[in-house]
């Protein structure tokens, strides 16, 4: 009789300790689902957009305008327009995304890039200094397909439907300059007087 008590609140234990676990896992499901992952359609980057074309193109001729004149404040030497032309060269595409879903509450949800080059390679997580939270509207978020330094596609995620062009202006400038700024950080002897060693 003692025995059969024994190995009923064995079991009972036993059973107790497995549905802890499994509403455990599933806590910690929602929990990630709902601070760390949430992807919504705005984070779907498909809706082909041609007025942003020249728009763009518009941004970068700004950029590569920037390193034409030999910059006193900004300390750029004689080459670096050439090499800012030539860097964007080898650019296929320039995706932005925001690191934890564009409409995640998470701190530090950055508007982040994803650079394809020509010959394949990816870097990812390129720094933007634009926050995505989610107590504005949506943030507008592309994908740039180019071609020898030009734009030839632009994707949207659709949000820019409500911005003024003001504004797309300014996510358009933050996307190339970043993208640029990139390169600057890899070739700093490209763009400005070589450091003494």
């Amino acid at each position: 009789m003692v025995t059969s008590n024994i190995n009923t609140n064995k079991k009972g234990l036993t059973i107790s300790i497995l549905i802890g676990l499994i509403l455990s896992v599933f806590l910690i499901f929602f929990i990630y689902a709902e601070f760390f992952n949430h992807i919504t359609a705005f984070d779907i980057v498909d809706k082909e957009n041609d007025k942003i074309i020249t728009m763009f193109d518009k941004q970068i001729q700004i950029q590569i305008n920037e390193h034409s004149k030999r910059n006193i404040s900004l300390g750029y030497i004689q080459g670096s327009r050439q090499h800012t032309i030539d860097y964007l060269a080898t650019i296929s595409s320039i995706e932005s995304y925001a690191r934890y879903g564009i409409t995640s509450s998470q701190s530090r949800n950055n508007l982040e890039l994803k650079i394809t080059f020509t010959d394949g390679k990816i870097v990812d997580k390129i720094y933007t200094g634009v926050n995505c939270s989610a107590s504005f509207e949506p943030h507008l978020l592309l994908k740039v397909l180019m071609k020898s330094g030009k734009t030839a596609k632009v994707y949207t995620n659709g949000s820019e439907k409500g911005d003024s062009t003001n504004d797309i202006i300014n996510d358009l400038n933050t996307i190339i300059n970043s993208a640029i700024s990139y390169n600057i950080s890899k070739n700093h002897d490209d763009y400005f007087i070589p450091k003494k060693k």
